[in-house]
């Protein structure tokens, strides 16, 4: 007798029945009368009322019908012990039923799990090796041994396992998790070609534990991203990654804070290859809306941005470095006085060597100009040849300013010591500088007298 028939109920039945049906098997097996019956109908009534417990005994028990239900309650108990990490009682309670029902595969499979979770791990593989003669197609005896030799430091035979679960259920999304998170801890290397015939078979494989998209970005030691990184299959294997894992992250309105955080660390590193780039700018969007994050994280998204555009940026030989790093430094300006600073040196260097730059900063004009408009009141002066000298003066009044309000300890070295503002003037003389306008003469009105003499207003006269 299965838990349905225990409660009266069909199969179907909806919260409400099972509440009510379970009211009434408790007055036929109340605790005092029938304490072993109370018993069998609270289990039943406590599986069948959690969705995931419902779905998991229906996987199990009902579909395949294979034990009665004093066997069928032994199992789910030693199941609900495992989540509680009790494997030793777990390992006890199977063993004993187990005596009078070998023939139960569930039974077998889940002894051979808590055996291993005791380190009895030798015992367990033999429990999955005599299952996997009997059916060798057994594709959760086949990952639970997978796991027991990757435990055993057996990497090459675990993977071989894995692969033999893979083919005997493809579409199995906890199948390629379990497979993903072996492979992160264990032999990276596998990673990639994992996560491609996953997403060949179904690309929306992960749909329920989207993470797993980017797990391969993940860097664990550094090994992985840069031994696999410049791969082919990498990259492209990690661009469909990214696809997905945005359209996945813009369509759940509440994900988990764990997810969030994964596509962070993940776009720490994915962002120094130019081939994410476009992928990572999608993602990020996506991330800024979402509801985990914080005030804490905005230097990262700063960051963040800011490393996007430098790799961007670098993939255009037209664009100075001189340039690259100052959008990078207005992305990541933060309003404290080393950024203002920074950026003001960035400035001086380029007005330093205006003539070179000007070539730049029209290239970064035309074909970057969400990066140009960052600096443009800047960028316009620079462009304008007749401002190339209010420019020199302007940055040259400025360095002398900062020189002079500079601690006198950066500047105690022997070369500093001869270091003074005449030699910094020296970097501005390709612009020669002019001193400010002096008039030898007091201004004439338009409507004075004119100088010359002659009797008529200056405005008719010289000043025309």
């Amino acid at each position: 007798m299965n838990y349905y028939e225990l409660l009266d109920i069909a199969k179907g039945a909806d919260g409400e029945t099972i509440k009510r049906a379970y009211f009434a098997a408790v007055k036929k097996h109340s605790p005092d009368s029938d304490p072993e019956g109370f018993k069998a109908v609270r289990v039943a009534y406590d599986t069948l009322r959690d969705p995931k417990k419902r779905e998991e005994y229906d996987a199990y028990f009902v579909v395949s019908g294979e034990v009665g239900a004093d066997v069928q309650n032994g199992i789910f108990a030693a199941r609900e012990l495992m989540r509680q990490n009790k494997y030793t009682q777990a390992v006890e309670t199977l063993a004993r039923i187990g005596v009078d029902n070998p023939e139960s595969k569930e039974l077998q499979r889940l002894l051979a799990e808590a055996l291993w979770k005791i380190k009895k791990t030798v015992t367990a593989d033999n429990l999955c090796k005599e299952l996997l003669e009997n059916n060798p197609a057994d594709w959760e005896t086949l990952l639970l041994r997978a796991k027991i030799s990757g435990s055993r430091g057996h990497w090459n035979k675990a993977g071989e396992y894995f692969d033999a679960a893979a083919d005997c259920k493809p579409k199995s999304p906890r199948l390629w998790i379990e497979y993903i998170n072996y492979a992160m801890d264990n032999t990276e290397w596998r990673v990639p070609s994992v996560c491609e015939r996953a997403m060949k078979i179904d690309p929306d494989i992960f749909r329920d534990d989207y993470e797993c998209y980017l797990y391969p970005a993940i860097d664990k030691g550094s090994r992985m991203f840069s031994s696999l990184a410049d791969t082919k299959p990498f990259s492209e294997g990690m661009k469909l990654c990214f696809e997905k894992f945005t359209e996945f992250f813009k369509a759940d309105k509440n994900p988990p804070e764990s997810a969030y955080r994964t596509a962070l660390d993940a776009l720490s590193d994915v962002w120094k290859k130019e081939e994410f780039v476009a992928a990572a700018e999608k993602i990020l969007p996506a991330l800024e809306n979402c509801a985990h994050r914080n005030k804490d994280d905005d230097d990262i998204f700063r960051r963040l941005y800011g490393e996007i555009a430098a790799a961007k940026l670098k993939g255009d030989k037209r664009i100075h470095d001189v340039l690259v790093d100052y959008t990078v430094r207005t992305i990541m300006d933060c309003g404290c006085s080393d950024c203002k600073n920074d950026k003001l040196d960035a400035e001086c260097y380029i007005v330093m060597n205006l003539i070179d730059l000007r070539a730049s900063i029209r290239a970064l004009r035309n074909n970057f100009p969400d990066y140009y408009k960052l600096n443009q009141m800047f960028y316009q002066d620079a462009l304008n040849e007749k401002k190339t000298g209010f420019l020199a003066n302007k940055y040259y009044s400025i360095t002398k300013r900062l020189l002079k309000s500079a601690s006198k300890e950066e500047y105690d070295d022997d070369e500093d010591d001869d270091y003074d503002d005449d030699d910094y003037a020296d970097d501005f003389e390709i612009f020669d500088p002019q001193k400010p306008f002096v008039r030898e003469t007091p201004k004439v009105g338009r409507n004075e007298p004119c100088p010359c003499g002659s009797g008529k207003k200056y405005k008719k006269c010289c000043g025309k």
